[in-house]
C-alpha cells in the first residue's frame, strides 16, 4: 500500500506538467530527421534554455510566490479554485515563448507544438472554472498527440516511443487514481483532450 503511493508521488513527479514541454522539445531534437541537422547547437541550446525557463521554471517560481502571498493554499494546487491563476500565468509563459521563437527562423513543427501547448493550457484554464481536469494526463495525452504529429509530419518511424507514451500514460493515470488527485472521468477527459488538441490544430494548420 505504501509503495504504491510512493511510486504514484514518483511518476505524478517525473512526469509533471512543467516538465513535459521540455522533454517534447528534447524528443524533437533528437529524432532521425531533418531537424536534429538543420538546425545549429547553439540555436537547440537557445530553444531548449528558453521553453525551459518560461514553462517550467518561471511557472514554478510564480506557484512558489503565490503561495508565500497565500494567494494560493498549495503548492500542489490540489484545489480547483487554487488552479486559476497560477494556470493563467502559464498560458501568458506560453504565449510569450511563442512570441519569442517566432523572432527567429526555426522549422514550423517547433512553432507548432509551442502553440498547441499553449492552446492547452488555455482550454485547460476554462474547464477548470467548473471542473478539475487532469493536467497531468493532458500534458502526457499532448506529448502522445504530438509525437504522432511528429511521425506524419516528419516521415519517421517513432512508433514504439508513441507506445511507450500512452504506456507511460496510462501509469500516470493510475497514479492520479491511487492518490485520489482526480476520478477517472477527470484522468480519462485530460489525456484525450491533450492527445485531440494536438491533432485537432495539426489538421487545422494543414488545411
Amino acid at each position: 500500500m505504501k509503495f504504491e503511493i510512493t511510486l504514484a508521488r514518483l511518476f505524478s513527479a517525473v512526469l509533471h506538467p512543467l516538465i513535459i514541454p521540455t522533454l517534447g522539445i528534447i524528443i524533437l531534437f533528437n529524432l532521425e530527421s531533418y531537424i536534429a541537422y538543420s538546425i545549429p547547437v547553439q540555436a537547440k541550446r537557445f530553444v531548449l534554455l528558453m521553453v525551459f525557463i518560461n514553462t517550467a521554471v518561471a511557472p514554478l517560481l510564480s506557484v512558489i510566490a503565490l503561495k508565500r502571498a497565500r494567494v494560493i493554499g498549495d503548492m500542489l494546487l490540489d484545489e480547483r479554485h487554487d488552479r486559476f491563476i497560477p494556470m493563467l500565468l502559464s498560458a501568458l509563459y506560453f504565449i510569450l515563448t511563442y512570441y519569442l521563437l517566432r523572432q527567429i527562423t526555426l522549422p514550423s513543427i517547433i512553432y507548432y507544438y509551442v502553440m498547441g501547448a499553449g492552446l492547452l493550457v488555455i482550454i485547460c484554464l476554462l474547464i477548470t472554472l467548473r471542473w478539475k481536469i487532469s493536467i497531468h494526463m493532458a500534458s502526457m495525452g499532448a506529448l502522445t498527440g504530438f509525437l504522432i504529429v511528429s511521425s506524419l509530419l516528419l516521415g519517421v518511424n517513432i512508433n514504439m516511443l508513441i507506445i511507450l507514451a500512452v504506456f507511460l500514460s496510462g501509469m500516470l493515470g493510475f497514479a492520479r487514481l491511487r492518490l485520489n488527485a482526480h476520478s477517472p472521468a477527470q484522468v480519462y477527459a485530460g489525456f484525450l483532450l491533450g492527445v485531440c488538441n494536438m491533432l485537432l490544430l495539426y489538421v487545422y494548420l494543414r488545411v
